[in-house]
């Protein structure tokens, strides 16, 4: 969208390391015609400096972003909530599981976007969490309507905590003991028993198997 005319568009910021998927939201965006790209950023740092700089009325943010000094994930929305708290966000994200989706809405996302969803349902999310309504894609809805049905066998679903699964995710990622307590500002001792909780939970008894477990549950 040009500068022209532009006085009432719903001024966005985009963050994503993926450059076709920035293209991809800016596209849709344009073709909307009443919203305005003013800033996108490749990671969390670049994309504070924005929201320091530049003011807009929506962010749209991917989750899992190469990390700065302000982190990504459930820290970074963290970080967001505290410093813009009437801020509307929403995250585009291909994240299937359910308590780390969950974990984001009670992180401050008013929007929950699916990747594999097709880009034009974003200017329809970004209308509904500017007006401060809720938004989430179809195929994430049914995600969480399939957890709130109770198994067949009438077991418990497993259930870890916010910070256990953001622990898990990096770790799984690649990240150390160590590095994810510089990353999250813990100790590493409460970090490794975040991890070792999160096992136990699991009844996994190997790190190779977490890692099974985080790729099939989406937390990868």
């Amino acid at each position: 969208m040009s500068e022209q005319g532009t006085s009432s568009a719903t001024r966005v910021i985009i963050a994503d390391d993926h450059p076709v998927v920035i293209l991809g939201a800016r596209a849709a965006l344009d073709q909307a015609g009443d919203m305005l790209v003013v800033g996108e950023a490749a990671d969390g740092d670049r994309l504070m400096a924005l929201l320091a700089s530049r003011p807009c009325d929506v962010l749209v943010t991917d989750f899992s972003m190469p990390a700065g000094r302000h982190g990504d994930g459930l820290q970074l929305l963290d970080v967001i909530r505290r410093r813009y708290p009437r801020l509307p966000v929403a995250v585009l994200t291909m994240v299937n599981n359910i308590g780390v989706l969950r974990a984001m809405q009670t992180r401050g996302a008013l929007g929950l976007c699916d990747k594999r969803a097709p880009m034009r349902e974003l200017p329809n999310a970004i209308r509904s969490v500017a007006a401060g309504r809720a938004y989430v894609s179809e195929s994430i809805r049914q995600q969480f309507a399939m957890a709130d049905t109770p198994a067949a066998d009438g077991a418990a679903p497993v259930r870890l905590s916010a910070r256990e699964m953001e622990v898990v995710r990096l770790y799984v990622g690649g990240l150390s003991l160590t590095q994810i307590a510089d990353r999250l500002s813990r100790s590493v001792k409460t970090v490794s028993r975040q991890k070792r909780d999160a096992m136990r939970k699991l009844g996994i008894d190997h790190d190779s198997l977490l890692a099974d477990y985080a790729r099939e549950h989406g937390m990868a």
